[in-house]
């Protein structure tokens, strides 16, 4: 895959794993993550054969997984969709069996309001899910490696198709940790874009991450 910052070299992000995109520079840090917002078109990608990638479609910009509180809702709707035609029949049956057992307790005590008041039972799971508020428990994934580790399992089971794009990860994990991230990634076949605001000579990363630095005076260090 190839990444294109305007006006400055191509990133050629061969391979699985992690690729760091550093800057000390607030304007290509702001140009960068705002690309990615889709609020900028300061960046160009395509893949191995040279296909033109979509920025907004092609990558999925989760931003800094600390500060972003709803950083799973937008993948509620694939999990829901995928749980349910999973379902085997036994369980699609059983399931309804007891929405119909509840909705029969409702609608009988509906019958002491004194009003016409009635259920309008609807057989759709995927309503019922999001009704039921089906989500990830948070309080297993209050580490940021536990919320990066989450979605790139959600991006490989419900083969999602799009590269992550995470921002100050070097914040929150040690050496250590990106080195085993970086070989989860590799396990499982995948690419996670890390976006860096510091200086080169405060970001470590393992040796074998790809490394894209631009210095504060828009020099490529690539």
């Amino acid at each position: 895959m190839i990444l294109s910052y305007l006006s400055h070299k191509k990133m050629v992000m061969k391979n699985s794993g992690i690729k760091v995109i550093a800057t000390s520079s607030p304007i290509v840090y702001r140009d960068v993550v705002q690309s990615f917002q889709g609020k900028k078109d300061m960046l160009l990608s395509s893949d191995d054969d040279y296909n033109q990638l979509n920025i907004i479609k092609d990558f999925d910009f989760i931003a800094d997984p600390v500060l972003n509180q709803n950083i799973f809702d937008k993948y509620m709707p694939v999990i829901i969709k995928e749980y349910i035609e999973g379902l085997n029949e036994a369980d699609r049956n059983e399931i309804l069996k007891m929405y119909h057992k509840l909705e029969g307790i409702i609608q009988d005590s509906l019958l002491l309001e004194d009003l016409p008041l009635e259920l309008e039972f609807n057989e759709d799971l995927k309503k019922f899910l999001k009704l039921e508020n089906l989500h990830l428990d948070t309080k297993f994934l209050e580490e940021p490696y536990a919320i990066i580790e989450s979605i790139l399992k959600i991006h490989q089971n419900y083969n999602l198709h799009s590269i992550p794009v995470a921002c100050n990860i070097a914040h929150y994990l040690n050496l250590a940790q990106v080195g085993m991230l970086n070989d989860l990634l590799k396990e499982m076949k995948l690419k996670l874009i890390l976006i860096e605001f510091t200086s080169a000579d405060f970001l470590v990363f393992p040796k074998d991450v790809d490394y894209f630095y631009i210095d504060q005076d828009l020099v490529d260090w690539y």
